[in-house]
């Protein structure tokens, strides 16, 4: 059998992605230029660098797998994680090349800080290969993340017993390495999920559907306007709802984490993480001239976008406080 052999599939184990999973290009890429291969994770772990003096995880915290992020935007590749603690007297980050074991970026944790605990890396620069990132404190505690990157349109479908992490790659989503459940194989539709088209030759007068009787009544209190009835309206109206009015989810890790803004197909993820002084919390946005491929929504919605994350971040976290703009983030102050 014939592939491209990587020494992590997904799983832990080397193991061959098939050739028929890719599809050839025409024109390479020059060095210099950008790599728009799949960033797919495959481990994140925490360990001493002397294991023989320490046993016990350490105080500081752990980096967890579930945590780590990488996001495939149309211009841009991110690779997100946040230390356990603050991390301005961390040690040292180190990039390296897992083949060949060159050490591509090397430089104190500090420098490469977005804030106290985030570590943003665009991964778009760097070719196909295997990589591994570490990053330790003064005492040896280190948190390593390894990731694959692939030659630009492949896999370009789910192969056999493809990882989850690889399928949600392929689908273009979060990368990360939360476990997800066997897809379910359905009739009608493919191993990875797509219908498979009805080429029967049916007439009109065979589809068996007859309009359901309504008995609309509406009812009116101080509240709302509510649309009652058994076939469903009061069902149709909050999704219409939750389609087109904007909102928001957080998670949290440690220090700081994520907030995302959901609009009916639209999701926009913020890193954020606790401030000091008078300052509450700091949201991190795409600069100007990153918005549109880092969101995927058009330039002229940023300002509504970033008032209504403003506004309702102060509503549910931080009453009293106010925000103060900035080019790539967002200050919450007291």
């Amino acid at each position: 059998m014939s592939g491209y052999f990587v020494p992590d599939i997904g799983n832990g184990t080397p193991g061959i992605i098939p050739l028929d999973a890719a599809e050839p290009l025409t024109d390479a890429p020059a060095p210099e230029e950008a790599y728009y291969g799949k960033c797919v994770l495959t481990s994140v772990s925490n360990f001493w660098q002397n294991p023989a003096e320490n046993t016990a995880p350490s105080p500081t915290g752990m980096v967890e797998p579930e945590k780590v992020r990488v996001i495939h935007y149309p211009d841009c590749q991110q690779l997100v994680f946040h230390m356990p603690q603050y991390a301005w007297d961390a040690g040292t980050f180190r990039l390296t090349n897992a083949c060949s074991e060159e050490i591509i970026e090397e430089k104190p944790v500090r420098q490469r800080l977005n804030g106290g605990t985030m570590i943003l890396t665009n991964t778009l620069p760097y070719p196909p290969g295997c990589y591994t990132i570490e990053a330790d404190w003064p005492d040896g505690w280190t948190h390593r993340i390894q990731f694959i990157k692939f030659t630009e349109g492949f896999p370009k479908f789910p192969f056999e017993n493809a990882p989850a992490n690889f399928r949600r790659a392929i689908r273009n989503e979060e990368v990360h390495l939360l476990y997800e459940p066997e897809p379910e194989i359905r009739e009608g539709y493919t191993a990875d999920g797509r219908p498979i088209p009805d080429t029967s030759f049916r007439r009109d007068d065979d589809w068996d559907y007859t309009s359901p009787a309504c008995s609309l009544h509406i009812a009116r209190d101080s509240d709302d306007d509510r649309f009652l009835d058994y076939t469903g309206i009061e069902k149709l109206k909050k999704q219409l709802m939750s389609r087109f009015i904007p909102k928001l989810e957080y998670t949290q890790d440690g220090r700081g984490g994520s907030i995302y803004y959901k609009e009916g197909e639209i999701s926009i993820q913020f890193g954020w993480e606790f401030g000091g002084g008078n300052t509450v919390v700091i949201i991190f946005i795409p600069e100007t001239k990153y918005w549109e491929a880092q969101t995927g929504t058009p330039l002229s919605r940023r300002d509504e976008i970033l008032d209504f994350l403003c506004q309702q971040v102060i509503r549910d976290q931080a009453r009293g406080c106010h925000p103060v703009m900035y080019d790539d983030a967002i200050s919450i102050v007291r």
